[in-house]
C-alpha cells in the first residue's frame, strides 16, 4: 500500500487508524499499482494477529479509468497481503484482477506442489504474453486443454482466456467450452460462484466500455 512502509498484513489497529481505515467509517486504500479502493469499512478480520481481510460496503475499486468493482455489485471483501495468491490457487499473475479479490470463506484451497505450480505459472505467463502482445490467440485452445488435463482445479486461467477470446471475437466454440466449464465450477462452491460471476461481470463491463469508446472515437 502507499503511505506506509509496513507490510499490510502486519499493520496494527492503530496503524490502520492512521491510514483512515476504521470500522464504521469511510476509508480509502491506495495501492502502489495505482488501484484505489474506497468505501465504508464494515469489518476488519485478523488471523493469528495478522490482517487477513477488510470488508467494505458502498465500495468502488478503480485502476485509472478502469472499474474493478462498483458499489451496485454489493459488499466487497478484500484480501490482504500474500493470502491473495491462495485465492487463485497460487497463480502468480500480478494484474489487477489478482491484486483485489473477493475471498472465499473456505480457507482450505489446496496449493499446487512446486513442480505443478511452475507448470501452471508457465501457462499463465503464456496467456499474459498473448494478451499483452495481442498475437497468438490460436494457441489458447492448446493452453486451455493443457490446463484442463493437468490443473483441473484452477479456474482463473480459463476466465482470462475467455476474456481474451471475447474481446477478440474469436473461437466461439472454445469460448462456449470455457463457459460450460466455469458454470460447472460455480456449482461446486458458493464463494467460487461469486468470484466467477464477478469475473464474467468484469468482462462484460469492459467490453461495453471498449465498444462505447470505439463509437465515440
Amino acid at each position: 500500500w502507499r503511505n506506509t512502509e509496513t507490510s499490510p498484513e502486519t499493520l496494527s489497529d492503530s496503524q490502520l487508524r492512521g491510514l483512515g481505515i476504521v470500522e464504521g467509517a469511510d476509508g480509502t486504500i491506495n495501492f502502489e499499482s495505482g488501484i484505489v479502493v474506497t468505501g465504508r469499512v464494515e469489518k476488519i478480520l485478523r488471523r493469528d494477529g495478522k490482517l487477513m481481510l477488510i470488508g467494505f460496503s458502498n465500495c468502488s475499486a478503480k485502476q485509472g479509468d478502469r472499474i474493478l468493482f462498483d458499489p451496485t455489485w454489493g459488499t466487497f471483501d478484500m484480501a490482504v497481503g500474500e493470502r491473495i495468491s491462495s485465492v487463485f490457487n497460487g497463480a502468480a499473475d500480478k494484474d489487477a484482477y489478482n491484486q483485489i479479490a473477493l475471498v472465499p470463506k473456505d480457507r482450505t484451497i489446496k496449493v499446487p506442489s512446486d513442480e505443478n505450480r511452475k507448470k501452471l505459472e508457465n501457462l499463465y505467463a503464456q496467456v499474459r504474453d498473448i494478451r499483452d502482445r495481442k498475437v497468438g490467440c490460436d494457441r489458447l485452445g492448446e493452453i486451455w486443454e493443457t490446463q484442463q488435463a493437468e490443473h483441473a482445479g484452477d479456474w482463473l486461467l480459463s476466465m482470462q482466456i475467455f476474456e481474451i477470446l471475447d474481446e477478440a471475437g474469436e473461437q466461439n466454440d472454445l469460448k462456449q467450452k470455457i463457459v460450460t466449464f466455469l458454470n460447472q465450477k460455480k456449482l461446486t462452491n458458493k464463494d467460487i460462484s461469486t468470484l466467477i460471476e464477478w469475473g464474467f461481470r468484469l468482462v462484460t463491463y469492459h467490453k461495453v466500455g471498449l465498444q462505447t469508446a470505439a463509437h465515440g472515437a
